[in-house]
């Protein structure tokens, strides 16, 4: 096992700090910082702002200049040898006489990877495997859609202590605190797409976009997907008014009305035929299939307690869920749980969760936890010198 030092985990924690100011920014490009460091000090930082604009590393070495020579170089990301939107950083990296490149994890890329060896052959001294867990969390989105094709699954709700999503008569606004909705918006900011069932979109008409601290963002909104197998919204919902911006996109059954259909696609909405799972139930699976074909990364699930239970115990098909919970109880036989549906007969058909984190988000408990069997990289991908057990520096994402 190799031990690093206190200076090059510094320089890496740096490097993971830059490339989280990228967040709602690159997809489909990866999160990526860097660092040139020269004689035990920082010479230059980059990061990655987006797609058709220079890597980190290309950003970092142009700042340096002919200072570059004889540096080293953290990156949280293999750096890549091929031609894209802009040229291969390992050309880059061994023109500019980098002689040594820290990098925490291969990138999954398959036009990209082969970075680290090409370095080498160019007498460019690598080493990998630097916070390799943090590097791995801060691209989890990345790194399962590169490998599955399959968007990564974030499921996010919020309940009363015993346990409501709402009251008996429907009342919901507000029971997480402002502090808890202000983070599901940085978290809105951060994905590619938002979905929710026809019953949310109906009871709560939300125009789904990204606003944190109250801010909306200016670069780029979600998709809006909304699951209406038999396409009885209503046009005047804000999901699809042109003004909120972002695209609008319906999933309905394979025999939903024709006519429906041509309306919202009058109005600017996107149609897609998915299988039904059962009865009224669109299947999440092809849903996120067709999702990943779109090259959709990540998804947020705001789910009522219907679209809950389709992906949490139905289907399963989250990799990581948020819940806010908020100090106050609702009670009343009525009064939605955080899951509906049937549920499971037996404790031992229960849905077991890891719990990653516990923390306070205002007044509520935020618990981030992952579900059995949710996507983990391949054998090898994180097997490096270092240890992988998380440090406690990862984004609460």
């Amino acid at each position: 096992m190799t031990h690093w030092t206190e200076k090059e985990r510094f320089f890496m924690r740096e490097a993971l700090r830059l490339a989280r100011r990228g967040w709602g920014l690159v997809s489909p490009n990866p999160l990526v910082g860097a660092v040139l460091v020269k004689r035990g000090k920082v010479l230059a930082t980059g990061w990655h702002t987006g797609p058709g604009f220079p890597h980190a590393e290309a950003v970092a070495l142009q700042a340096a200049g002919k200072a570059a020579k004889g540096a080293e170089l953290y990156v949280t990301l293999e750096p890549c040898r091929h031609t894209g939107r802009t040229g291969p950083c390992t050309e880059a990296i061994v023109k500019a006489g980098v002689s040594k490149v820290y990098y925490s994890i291969p990138d999954p890329n398959p036009l990209a990877e082969g970075g680290a060896r090409a370095l080498e052959d160019a007498g460019v001294e690598t080493r990998r495997g630097l916070m390799a867990q943090e590097a791995y969390e801060l691209n989890q989105f990345f790194i399962k859609w590169q490998l599955t094709g399959k968007p990564f699954v974030i499921l996010k709700t919020a309940a009363s202590l015993d346990g409501k999503i709402a009251t008996h008569s429907g009342d919901s606004r507000w029971i997480s605190s402002k502090v808890a909705r202000n983070y599901g918006h940085h978290l809105r900011a951060g994905v590619d797409a938002i979905l929710i069932g026809r019953a949310t979109a109906s009871k709560d008409n939300p125009e789904l976009s990204a606003r944190p601290w109250g801010r909306r963002k200016m670069h780029r909104e979600p998709m809006r997907c909304v699951l209406d197998p038999a396409l009885k919204l209503p046009l005047e919902l804000k999901l699809f008014d042109p003004a909120f911006g972002g695209r609008t996109t319906v999933f309905c059954a394979p025999d939903a009305d024709a006519e429906a259909e041509g309306r919202l696609r009058e109005a600017g909405a996107g149609v897609i035929r998915v299988p039904l799972r059962a009865p009224g139930r669109l299947s999440l699976e092809k849903v996120l299939e067709t999702l990943g074909s779109m090259e959709i990364q990540s998804v947020l699930i705001e789910p009522g307690a219907t679209t809950a239970s389709s992906a949490l115990i139905d289907e399963s098909v989250a990799d990581l869920i948020h819940v806010f919970i908020a100090p106050m109880f609702l009670g009343g036989d009525a009064a939605p749980g955080m899951l509906g549906g049937e549920g499971v007969d037996l404790l031992a058909d229960a849905r077991t969760l890891n719990i990653l984190r516990v923390s306070r988000k205002g007044p509520d408990i935020h618990v981030i936890c992952r579900p059995a069997g949710a996507f983990e990289p391949p054998p090898g991908f994180l097997s490096f010198p270092e240890e992988t057990a998380p440090s406690g520096d990862g984004e609460e994402f």
